[in-house]
Parts: C-alpha cells; sequence; structure tokens
C-alpha cells in the first residue's frame, strides 16, 4: 500500500465541524515538515487559478450595480483591482514561469468575453517559451460564471469586448494556443482554423520530454454547454542520461468541469447554475477512462479540474470518485473557491483534494507542484504555498515589488478602493458613471506618480473629452482629467479610459520597475481592503507605521 507525505511552506486542513474521525485523512497520508531529500519523480510546476480578467467597458447590466454587489460581493470588485490585477499574474509568470511550466485552473476570464480571453493569451505568451496549460473555468464560457441563457445581457457586458466567448468558441480558441505551442499537435492538425470539430490527439514524444501529452476534444457549436477540452499532462521526467532505471511515469488529467448536459441557467432550478456545480458528460469521461487505462502499471496519475471535487454534479462525482479507486489516485487539485485549502474527501476513507487560490482575491496566493521520492513505499508531494505580498520580503534586489506608503489612496480620497461601496442604487447606468469616475481618478494618480519617459512617443487622444486638443505630455492629460473628470457623461468617461489603457500599455515610463511596481501594490491593496471591506490592517501584517502629527497638523 502506498502512503503519501505532504510538504509545504503552510498547510491549512480545514475539517467539517466537530472534526469528527469521519473527516480526518486516512492512514496512508502523513503531514511532513520536512523538505523533501528524496529524488524528484516529476517536474516542478507552478499552479495558478481565478485571476478572472475583467472587461470593464461593457454596457451596464443588472447584475452590476451597487444594490447587487451588497449581497453579492463579487459582481464589482474595486477598480484598481480590475485595472492593475493581472500585473500580478505577470509577476508571477517572469519571476516563476519563466522558469517552470504553467498549469492555469481556470476562471482566465471573468464575464466571459472574447477580449478578456484573448488578454489573458497575451498575458501567458508574453514570457517566453515555456509551457503552459489550461483546464476551464466556469467564469471562461458563461455570463458571469453562471449562466448561458442571458443573451442579451450578455451581449451587452461584453459590448467593446469581442462579444460573448461561449464554451465551443473557448474551445476552439485554446486549441489554436495548443497548436501554436506544441510542434507535435501541430504536425497532426496543420490547419489551425480547420480543426474537427471532435479530435484526439497524442504525443509520441519520449517520456518526459513532452508536457502536453495529450488532448481531446468536441465543439458543438448548436449546444455550446456540451463542448470541452481534456488533456493529459506529462508531468515525469526524462530518463536518466547513465542508463539506470527510468523514473515512473507521471500524469496530470486537466478535467474540463465546465461540460454540462444542459444549458446553464442563474437560478439553479431546473438547470444547473455553472457557477454553483461542475459536471463532466460521457464523452469526455470515455476519454479519461480510457487514458487511465492505458497508462503503465507504475504510473502515477492526479487529476484537476476547476470545480472542487465536493460541487461536481451527483453522477460526475460519482464517475470520478469511481476512476479514483479503480486506478489509486493519490490526489484531486482544484480551484474555484478564492481561498485555497485542503479538503478531506471520502468520509471514513478520508483521501485529499488540494485546493488552489485566486491569483487576484485576497489572501492572493499561486503554488508550485512537484513529486518526489519518500521513504519505503511512498511518495511525497511538495507543494509550497506563496502568498502576496507575505513571500516578497524573501526576494533580492529588484524581483519583488516595493509598496510606497505615499502611493496608497485613502478613504476621503476621490479615487479610493471601496469608493462603490457608498451607495446602494439598484440603476446599472448610474453604478457605471460612478465606477467609470472612479477609474479616470485612478489614472491621474498613476500618471502623477509614474511619469512618462521624455522621449516618449504613445500618447492618448482625449480630444472629445477635453473639448481641446489633447494631448501630448503627462500635464496635458492630468490637466485634462482634472478639470474634465467629474463632468463627464458616461459614454465620454468610456471612450478616455479605453484610451488611456491603450496609452499606459504602450507607453514608456521614465521608470519601468516603478511602473510595474505601482500598478502591483495598487491591485494588492484594492484586493485586500475589499477583502475586509475596510482600509485595516490584516493579522499577518508585521509592521504598522503611524504619524506623530495630528490630523489637525
Amino acid at each position: 500500500m502506498r502512503s503519501i507525505r505532504i510538504a509545504g511552506f503552510s498547510l491549512c486542513l480545514l475539517l467539517a465541524s466537530g472534526c469528527a474521525l469521519k473527516d480526518s485523512m486516512s492512514a496512508r497520508y502523513q503531514i511532513s515538515t520536512d523538505k523533501p531529500d528524496g529524488f524528484a519523480l516529476s517536474k516542478n510546476v507552478v499552479l495558478v487559478a481565478d485571476n478572472q480578467l475583467n472587461h470593464l467597458y461593457g454596457e451596464p447590466i443588472w447584475m452590476r450595480s451597487q444594490l447587487v454587489t451588497q449581497f453579492v460581493r463579487v459582481s464589482i470588485r474595486p477598480v484598481q483591482q480590475d485595472l492593475f490585477g493581472q500585473g500580478i499574474l505577470r509577476w508571477v509568470l517572469d519571476v516563476y514561469g519563466s522558469r517552470r511550466p504553467v498549469i492555469h485552473l481556470g476562471d482566465a476570464a471573468n464575464m466571459g468575453c472574447v477580449g478578456e480571453f484573448e488578454a489573458f493569451l497575451e498575458i501567458m505568451t508574453a514570457t517566453g517559451n515555456q509551457p503552459w496549460l489550461m483546464a476551464p473555468g466556469n467564469h471562461d464560457a458563461f455570463l458571469m460564471g453562471n449562466s448561458e441563457n442571458s443573451t442579451d445581457v450578455w451581449h451587452a457586458a461584453c459590448e467593446r469586448a469581442g462579444g460573448r466567448l461561449t464554451k465551443d468558441m473557448l474551445v476552439g480558441k485554446y486549441l489554436q494556443h495548443l497548436h501554436r505551442q506544441d510542434s507535435g499537435f501541430r504536425t497532426a492538425f496543420p490547419d489551425a482554423d480547420n480543426l474537427p470539430a471532435t479530435g484526439e490527439w497524442r504525443s509520441d514524444a519520449p517520456p518526459g520530454s513532452a508536457f502536453l501529452r495529450a488532448v481531446a476534444w468536441a465543439i458543438d457549436e448548436s449546444r455550446p454547454h456540451r463542448s470541452f477540452v481534456v488533456q493529459e499532462v506529462d508531468l515525469g521526467l526524462k530518463p536518466p542520461s547513465d542508463g539506470s532505471a527510468a523514473p515512473p511515469p507521471v500524469a496530470a488529467m486537466l478535467l474540463d468541469s465546465s461540460q454540462f448536459a444542459a444549458a446553464p441557467i442563474l437560478l439553479p432550478v431546473p438547470g444547473p447554475n455553472a457557477g454553483v456545480n461542475g459536471d463532466l458528460q460521457a464523452d469526455q469521461l470515455e476519454v479519461v477512462t480510457r487514458w487511465l487505462s492505458q497508462a503503465p502499471g507504475n504510473s502515477i496519475p492526479v487529476l484537476m479540474s476547476h470545480h472542487p471535487f465536493g460541487t461536481l454534479r451527483d453522477g460526475s462525482r460519482a464517475a470520478v470518485d469511481q476512476l479514483r479507486k479503480q486506478y489509486d489516485v493519490p490526489l484531486y487539485v482544484s480551484a474555484h473557491t478564492h481561498n485555497g485549502q485542503y479538503f478531506i474527501r471520502g468520509g471514513s476513507e478520508g483521501w485529499l483534494e488540494l485546493n488552489v487560490g485566486s491569483i487576484v482575491d485576497y489572501p492572493i496566493e499561486f503554488r508550485t507542484f512537484s513529486i518526489h521520492e519518500g521513504g519505503e513505499s511512498e511518495m511525497l508531494f511538495r507543494t509550497p504555498l506563496f502568498r502576496i505580498p507575505d513571500m516578497w520580503g524573501t526576494l533580492a534586489g529588484d524581483r519583488a515589488p516595493r509598496c510606497e506608503a505615499s502611493w496608497e489612496a485613502m478613504a476621503d480620497d476621490p479615487d479610493f478602493y471601496l469608493t462603490y461601496l457608498d451607495g446602494i442604487s439598484a440603476d446599472p447606468v448610474a453604478t457605471q458613471l460612478m465606477l467609470m469616475t472612479t477609474l479616470l481618478r485612478t489614472y491621474e494618480r498613476l500618471i502623477d506618480t509614474v511619469p512618462s519617459a521624455a522621449d516618449n512617443e504613445h500618447w492618448p487622444d482625449l480630444t472629445r473629452f477635453a473639448g481641446r486638443k489633447c494631448c501630448s505630455s503627462d500635464e496635458d492629460i492630468l490637466t485634462a482629467l482634472e478639470a474634465k473628470t467629474d463632468a463627464a457623461s458616461r459614454e465620454q468617461s468610456i471612450e478616455a479610459l479605453i484610451e488611456l489603457g491603450r496609452f499606459d500599455r504602450a507607453r514608456l515610463a521614465a521608470d519601468p520597475i516603478l511602473h510595474r511596481d505601482y500598478r502591483v501594490c495598487q491591485a494588492v491593496w484594492a484586493s485586500k481592503y475589499n477583502k475586509i471591506d475596510r482600509r485595516a490592517p490584516t493579522a499577518n501584517d508585521p509592521y504598522i507605521l503611524f504619524s506623530t502629527r495630528s490630523g489637525n497638523d
């Protein structure tokens, strides 16, 4: 019998109320505080999830009003978190993903728009040639992660972002990424624009030398919710060059838990809600079963999906559990909760699920993952938890962002992170105008703090917003924002914000590290204060600076 030890920088086992024996891990699992000293059995990969890149400039929808966000807090996030949050993902990819393959566990997008996913692809491919793969999440192909049927609302939300991204479209776009990334897949299917509606491919690369080992898919345009993409990831290592025994094969099955028999709807009666439950259909399960059955007898399989095991619909949960038992799967890895943790599953059987938290929602986190030899008849999972900004102090030089207190918006500033909570308006138009005004003030602080280089060639065209020809300098931009922001209409604000976004992405900053750090720090503050509903320290803040000047000085 194989026993498994878990090692990490931080380990939290959340057991059910009462900590009953039936909810404890089985004796096959041991918690270890020792760093692994056995040989590595797998690649070391980065696990990220739930960056939820959000399109800010669609038409107003009722789901994004101040009233709704009082009850569903994730319906609106602070504008700085939406505007700058993807800088955190970029930083993780630059510092950690440049040396390791990346597995993204879903919810790359938020509203389910074409433009969101395309912007995500740009981020993921900007760091070089390191491979990355993804298990789709519910927010990637359903309106705000919930529904396929709210077509008019979905179209409105994705105005100015290429329209809605249905599940069949998502699978097609993701396959095009695989086509660009993997030469073997590209050889088997030369025309990325004319892939078959259903297909399967397996790499013939030597063991351990591939990352994508196999992929199968179905694209159903008439029933988008039935579309899926499932992947086998080769986490194993190449055989030793000295001719000694090869390590066992290690494979992660990236399940598509956002494949539904019926179209998801907002109120999960009679149909499912994609944010409440995950699902897998028979065609996907047949592929996974076949792949597992064909693996060598000494293989180590791991199952990964966006939805936690406990949220899968009954039939899918039973099917996945049967696969876990039949093929002795030691670990299930998921995301979706935005609150990384371990789950104990199976009652008295006590098997383990690792849940990966969000890379933009507080506590902001990611993990690395590898498998090592343990003792006799043991293997050890090494999955250290990295939380931002707690880990920044351990990094030397300019690898970690440094946050200056003077950059932070205070509670009485017009760009304060939680301004959107100051009211309970049910009017999405009024709510959006307020958000756009806060965004303009956010750009004002950004440009004032992070000047453009003197020889900058890219300047925003704010002529219609400013009512005069503008702009050719930072001073021009700041003057226009100061004079016009509070009087601008919603349409004028959106037009100016889109132009400012293009400008800031393309401009040469006088200090590029300052530009990076400022953006990431703003996203962290916004995420933190959004989590606790106020500007306040959290329990893990080690230093508090107090001014000796009174408020009247």
